[in-house]
């Protein structure tokens, strides 16, 4: 399922904004009500408020509307005070609909963006029929110019074409068979203003003949609620004639709902994928969906690019990153102000565990603030959370401990075991001969706490404390004696060595 927010972001500002967040409810279906016929509204219902006159009205829809999983209203009623304040106190996600755009355009693109979320939460993929509309929309066009069309996305990406190639140049050809249009080509085209003009303008323009063979064009650029989605571009020898630019222009503007419905569709597939992993991340599914490879699996925590934004935005550079490197569909997503991956815990192709940490180790000379943190491998989805907390654990642990870039419990047990036990201590100091000997001297105390710690960590090996400590062995044998007195501990007992050494790591963690 999807929620409001998920909605808001599949859907351009210009149409629908989220203005308020609320509680995540899932989005189950669309009512429409008027002021004039308030009721209860279903659990689940995304609220369209249409006909508003007062603001009073608006307050008391809120309240009709507090079980349900989002409201949208116009910019003018989402705006006042007294609306947010209600929606704030019911937990309500409120969307704002610009003043101008007309309802039925609002009501089709919510409708559509239900139905396609509907759609993905049984089977990912695009919706084939969306692209075969926009190859007929390019074949109808070219019947109106007589002329090879190409429909392309703001990126210069094509995404249809007209048929009957004949008597094109070399630059329509490998934009056709890269699907792209070719670098130096969009270079030429860049050179002469074209997609700054795109960018800003609405009138469609003639581009003239360019070197290399480049033909002229007549480009219509495709935009919806002021912002450009796309372009339509038409090889000609001259500029078309104004009664067939104003049938462009009514193409363009169909052609902006198919672009529209393309990127709500990509949105919508991400937005219901990232909650998707976020039920995995929390142990909701007993069933393994389809796009979840085969066990066994390991969560782990990422961290950076960047620690500085959101974990949204950290979630959105770990995908590119991923991709990047051959990820086509990673499970990456944001949760409690974290990032994680679920990973696959066996084998080296892109996705498993392996895969991220080579990908991490590559990257990290560059971006030394990024890491993984991963916890142990599991076989069930319940168990996934116990993979997650692991990796929190981990991730966690002092800078000391954890060998950056790249850590697991596997290579952090002894750290993560002596974690739990400081944790278990406290902060608060016990009667113990450590405690006392920071207590009586505070000046030597670093010295001999120092001492101590070689001594238990080299126990039996004075010669290999020395060196640790870049003292003669002598100065450790007079310090162990001058210890003695002041904190008298039995060293040979193993249990007072373990006890001392927690000790020492409790006072070095409290400063």
């Amino acid at each position: 399922m999807i929620t409001a927010a998920g909605v808001a972001d599949a859907l351009t500002p210009a149409f629908v904004e989220m203005v308020q967040a609320g509680a995540a409810r899932p989005v189950s279906g669309l009512e429409v009500v008027d002021p004039e016929d308030l009721m209860p509204v279903e659990r689940g219902d995304l609220v369209v408020l249409v006909g508003t006159r007062r603001a009073d009205e608006v307050v008391d829809a809120v309240r009709h509307a507090e079980a349900a999983a989002g409201l949208v209203l116009r910019r003018t009623w989402a705006d006042l005070p007294q609306v947010r304040e209600a929606c704030a106190a019911a937990a309500l996600p409120l969307l704002a609909v610009a003043d101008g755009v007309p309802w039925s355009s609002v009501l089709g693109l919510l409708r559509s963006a239900l139905d396609i979320a509907r759609t993905m939460s049984h089977q990912q993929g695009p919706v084939a029929h969306v692209y075969s509309d926009l190859f007929d929309m390019a074949d109808k066009i070219s019947a109106i110019v007589d002329a090879p069309v190409t429909v392309e996305d703001a990126t210069s990406r094509v995404l249809a074409y007209s048929t009957g190639q004949h008597d094109v140049d070399e630059a329509r050809m490998s934009t056709i068979i890269g699907r792209r249009v070719p670098r130096e080509v969009r270079g030429h085209f860049r050179s002469l203003g074209v997609f700054r003009r795109l960018a800003r303008s609405d009138e469609p323009f003639f581009v003239p003949a360019g070197e290399g063979g480049v033909k002229p064009r007549y480009v219509v650029p495709v935009r919806a609620g002021g912002e450009w989605l796309g372009s339509v571009w038409a090889v000609v020898d001259a500029p078309v004639p104004q009664a067939r630019e104003r049938e462009l222009v009514a193409a363009a503007q169909v052609i902006a709902l198919y672009l529209l419905r393309l990127r709500t569709q990509g949105e919508l597939q991400r937005q219901v994928q990232l909650d998707q992993i976020r039920s995995l991340l929390r142990g909701e599914p007993t069933e393994r969906p389809d796009w979840l490879p085969p066990g066994p699996w390991r969560v782990a925590a990422l961290t950076g690019p960047t620690q500085a934004g959101t974990a949204e935005a950290r979630c959105e550079l770990w995908l590119a990153l991923a991709r990047r490197h051959g990820w086509r569909q990673p499970l990456v997503a944001d949760l409690d102000d974290r990032v994680y991956a679920v990973l696959g815990s066996e084998g080296s192709g892109p996705g498993t565990w392996f895969w991220l940490g080579e990908v991490v180790q590559k990257e990290w000379p560059r971006n030394s603030v990024l890491g993984i943190a991963a916890g142990s491998p599991v076989g069930t989805l319940a168990k996934l959370t116990e993979s997650r907390h692991q990796a929190d654990e981990v991730d966690r642990l002092a800078p000391a401990a954890l060998p950056r870039p790249v850590a697991s419990v596997e290579t952090s047990w002894a750290a993560l075991v002596v974690a739990r036990a400081l944790a278990g201590l406290g902060q608060t100091p016990l009667v113990s001969p450590v405690a006392a000997l920071v207590e009586a001297d505070h000046e030597r105390a670093g010295t001999e706490l120092t001492t101590l710690e070689a001594v238990i960590d080299y126990w039996g090996e004075p010669q290999r404390a020395a060196r640790a400590l870049a003292v003669h062995p002598n100065t450790i044998r007079y310090r162990m004696a001058r210890l003695a007195e002041t904190c008298p501990v039995d060293l040979d007992d193993p249990l007072q060595r373990l006890a001392v050494r927690l000790e020492i790591a409790r006072i070095r963690a409290g400063g």
